[in-house]
C-alpha cells in the first residue's frame, strides 16, 4: 500500500504551511486594543496581516487541516490511488484543496467519465470558514459536478475543532452516493430539452434577478454566456438534460477570468447547489 502522506505532498504546487500568530492590536495613537475586542491573524513569515478576529476565534491553520483531509481520507478507506493539489489566495490568507481518486470513475455514457473528489478550504480572513465536501468531476473538461446530490459537506467555524472520524464518515457516504448517480445521468441523457427550454431554465434559476415588484428580471450578460455553454455542450452530448447540467457546471467551476476567481467559485458553486434542488431543475 502507498504511503498516503508521501502521495499527497509529492502534488502539492504550494507552500501552505507557511507560520502564523495571533497578536494583539494597537490604535494608530498607541493604545492597546483590548484582546476581546479584537486580535490579528499575522503571517510571520512575511509579517503581513491577514484577518481581525474577535475573541472567540482560533485559527485553523492551512497545515493542520491539510491533515485532517489526508486522517479522513486514510480513515474512510475508499482509496489511495489519487492526486492532489493545494492552491493559495489573497497572500495565503484563503486555501483551497483537491484530491481527485483515479480509481473512482463512473461512465455515463461512452467515453464520458466522471471522477470522484474531495474539496477542502480554509482560511485566515475569516471569508471561509473550514469546509470539506465530496462531490463529482467530470473529466472531458475537467468540469466539476457540482449538485445536491454528489456534495456531502462538513462546515467548522474557526472556533470548532475538526472531526475526523466525522468527515472519513461523510466521505464514504459521499462515494456511495456518487456511485448511485450514474442511473440518474442516463435519463437525463435520454430527457430531450429544447433551446426554448434551456433559456427558460436560465432565466427563472441562475439569471434570476431578485426584485421587491412583480416585475421579472434577470442577467442578460450571464443568459448569454449560459447559452453559449449550452449551445457548445449539446454538439457534444446531444439537446438533452445531461447537456444542460454539464453548461452549468462549467460556468460555475470556469472563473478563472472573473476578478476573484476563488471567491466566485464558492459563489456559483453555492447557487449551483441551491438550483438544482429547485422544482425548476425537476421540471425540466
Amino acid at each position: 500500500m502507498n504511503d498516503l502522506s508521501l502521495t499527497f505532498n509529492k502534488n502539492l504546487v504550494n507552500d501552505w504551511a507557511f507560520p502564523v500568530d495571533t497578536v494583539n492590536l494597537k490604535t494608530d495613537t498607541g493604545i492597546d486594543v483590548p484582546w476581546e475586542k479584537a486580535r490579528a491573524i499575522v503571517r510571520t513569515d512575511t509579517n503581513d496581516i491577514l484577518g481581525i478576529h474577535g475573541k472567540k476565534y482560533k485559527a485553523k491553520t492551512h497545515d493542520s487541516v491539510v491533515n485532517a483531509v489526508l486522517d479522513a481520507i486514510r480513515k474512510s478507506g475508499v482509496s489511495n490511488d489519487f492526486n492532489s493539489k493545494v492552491e493559495l489566495f489573497d497572500n495565503g490568507a484563503k486555501m483551497r484543496g483537491t484530491v481527485s481518486f483515479d480509481d473512482l470513475t463512473i461512465e455515463p455514457a461512452v467515453g464520458d467519465f466522471i471522477k470522484f473528489q474531495v474539496l477542502f478550504y480554509n482560511s485566515y480572513d475569516g471569508s471561509w470558514a473550514y469546509q470539506q465536501q465530496a462531490m463529482g468531476l467530470r473529466l472531458w473538461c475537467l468540469n466539476g459536478c457540482t449538485d445536491r446530490h454528489t456534495v456531502v459537506r462538513t462546515v467548522a467555524k474557526h472556533t470548532t475543532n475538526i472531526n475526523i472520524e466525522a468527515d472519513a464518515s461523510k466521505i464514504q457516504q459521499g462515494v456511495d452516493t456518487f456511485f448511485r448517480r450514474k442511473e440518474e445521468y442516463i435519463v437525463w441523457m435520454n430527457t430531450h430539452v429544447s433551446d426554448e427550454m434551456a433559456e427558460m431554465f436560465f432565466k427563472y434559476s441562475l439569471c434570476r434577478i431578485k426584485t421587491n415588484t412583480s416585475e421579472f428580471k434577470w442577467n442578460k450578460v450571464r443568459l448569454e454566456t449560459l447559452m453559449g455553454l449550452w449551445h457548445t455542450e449539446k454538439q457534444h452530448l446531444g439537446r438533452n438534460k445531461w447537456a444542460l447540467y454539464n453548461a452549468c457546471t462549467y460556468w460555475a467551476t470556469h472563473t478563472n477570468s472573473t476578478k476573484s476567481p476563488a471567491v466566485e467559485r464558492r459563489t456559483r458553486d453555492a447557487l449551483l447547489a441551491k438550483t438544482f434542488s429547485n422544482p425548476n431543475w425537476h421540471n425540466v
